[in-house]
């Protein structure tokens, strides 16, 4: 079964996607409802992950038809997330400093900025929880990911760099908690 995203209504369902999409014309969202709005787009960005493994799970376990409803709920989840997205970033106004969605070079500035922070402070304070509780194994498995995210750190600046062509911020700055990325 094929899904139509969501956001098709930006350029109809025949045409595929050609350069940035027009921009609609849209009233700024109060600080109240961009928040909500955001811990909407947060809660179906993770149904979304979460039918996506849960479709893992069935297809190793044989359940060929539940892994595709999965499949197909992460695909229609997803969608909605796109629209929450593309709602975000229309209600913006392009002078906001809490801007983080927009045009791809903004896109990979909020994406360095987000991995940085990752990498510098989420998880390692997780990943001193994890021993002062006695999870090593998850205190491992969070070391990999902080790796995991200096890397991503790494691969996002050099794009960054490459369109702008000019070093961003985080490529002359530390990480976060003293780690070099």
């Amino acid at each position: 079964m094929s899904t139509t995203c969501c956001s098709s209504w930006r350029r109809g369902p025949s045409r595929p996607p050609r350069g940035p999409a027009p921009r609609r014309t849209m009233a700024h969202l109060s600080d109240v409802f961009a928040a909500d709005l955001r811990s909407a787009l947060a809660a179906e960005a993770t149904s979304a992950l979460r039918y996506t493994y849960f479709a893992q799970v069935a297809e190793i376990e044989g359940h060929t038809e539940i892994a595709r409803l999965f499949t197909e709920l992460a695909d229609s989840v997803t969608c909605a997330v796109h629209g929450h997205l593309d709602v975000i970033r229309d209600a913006t106004a392009p002078d906001d400093e809490r801007r983080d969605i927009g045009e791809t070079g903004l896109n990979l500035a909020s994406s360095v900025a987000g991995a940085l922070q990752d990498a510098g402070e989420v998880y390692p304070r997780l990943m001193t929880a994890a021993h002062e509780e006695g999870h090593a194994d998850v205190a491992s498995w969070l070391t990999t990911l902080t790796a995991l995210k200096k890397r991503h750190t790494a691969r996002l600046d050099a794009a960054l760099e490459s369109l702008t062509g000019a070093p961003s911020e985080a490529a002359l700055t530390t990480a976060p908690g003293g780690t070099d990325v």
